[in-house]
């Protein structure tokens, strides 16, 4: 898998909470990895696939997510501003969009901005970045 931005940067944590596979989040676990960006960057396509556009949050329409499935994969790239349109059919490393600011949509300077992604491999929740890190580094865009 390609990872969603150039350079592949690992959220970690910061004051806000902690961006790797499996963090605490209360009740739940994070679901995924998150990549730090700068707002307004090209998110490109970890996978190949045909795309479905939502929102990250229920109560809100302004995050959005690039959810793109094929016979392998699901990948959700959370915080992204959509370029391509649910039904399309994209590439790994395909732009999809650009990153949102998730800081300032939650009101603070705390929170590094990154792009979230989730991975299902047949069905399964999986860490992400095992799939992302390596394939990206040995096959640059």
């Amino acid at each position: 898998m390609k990872s969603p931005l150039k350079p592949i940067i690992l959220r970690g944590k910061d004051t806000t909470g902690n961006g790797w596979y499996g963090a605490s989040r209360g009740y739940r676990k994070h679901e995924g990895v998150d990549f730090v960006g700068v707002p307004g960057q090209e998110v490109y396509a970890c996978e190949s696939g045909r795309v479905r556009i939502g929102n990250v949050y229920q109560n809100s329409t302004k995050m959005k997510l690039v959810e793109i499935k094929n016979s392998k994969h699901k990948v959700k790239q959370m915080y992204v501003k959509p370029i391509v349109n649910s039904g399309d059919i994209v590439k790994q490393g395909d732009v999809i969009g650009i990153l949102q600011d998730v800081a300032k949509y939650h009101g603070t300077t705390n929170m590094k901005p990154h792009c979230h992604v989730s991975v299902w491999k047949y069905g399964l929740l999986t860490d992400p970045e095992p799939l992302i890190i390596p394939c990206s580094c040995l096959n640059p865009f």
